[in-house]
């Protein structure tokens, strides 16, 4: 434990010092935040989405100046397109809820919704290839993430399509998910498994990191 200071010292030295560090650091995140305010601002891309199956869908979700609208028809190349049976769609639903791409910023352990900025939409555009993610387990679900403008292949959802193929347990998920697990510590305990390209899910993980 640290020596008290004497009165005249830590009110005239110390506790104005604390008062600057806690404004610095008000500073520093609201600069940070007004950053990452203007990369969302400045987005103007595409997301196309797939569910096959019964009803097939094509939506494209088009972004401009950081707001969102779906349609029939893309407005940008799509810089990501994700597949889903529609027997998957569900259980998607179930982990993801609204946060759709909740899956990028799970695998790579951030712990919060991934911010769609124009800098990260061209580090994940620019990383290329098809991922197959795999939730396993009671619940999981399977999807395609086409990283670039070519869309999924149409042959259907499966990891024969993929560069990349990630299977994370489902308990791993929602802990990489909240921020309570490591993604190198799941891998090393076996509960993400990467088949195929390494590189690539290295890059992916890069690119969502990346700051805001």
């Amino acid at each position: 434990m640290s020596e008290t200071p004497d009165p005249k010292t830590f009110f005239r030295e110390r506790f104005p010092a604390q008062l600057n560090r806690s404004l610095a650091d008000q500073e520093q995140a609201a600069q940070m935040a007004q950053r990452a305010l203007a990369g969302m601002r400045s987005v103007a891309a595409t997301i196309r989405f797939d569910v096959r199956g019964e009803g097939d869908i094509t939506v494209f979700v088009n972004i401009e100046g950081g707001r969102s609208s779906a349609g029939d028809a893309p407005a940008h190349p799509p810089f990501l397109s994700i597949a889903v049976d529609r027997s998957h769609y569900e259980p998607l639903f179930r982990e993801a809820g609204d946060n759709v791409l909740g899956f990028l910023g799970g695998i790579s352990g951030m712990g919060a919704p991934i911010k769609l900025t124009r800098d990260r939409v061209e580090q994940i555009a620019a990383v290329g290839g098809t991922l197959c993610f795999e939730l396993t387990g009671e619940g999981g679900f399977r999807l395609l993430a086409r990283l670039g403008s070519a869309a999924p292949s149409e042959s259907g959802d499966g990891g024969d399509d993929a560069d990349t193929t990630i299977r994370v347990d489902t308990q791993a998920y929602r802990e990489l998910r909240e921020g309570r697990l490591e993604p190198q510590e799941a891998f090393l305990a076996g509960k993400i498994a990467i088949e195929g390209d390494m590189q690539r899910a290295m890059q992916l993980a890069l690119a969502v990191l990346s700051p805001d």
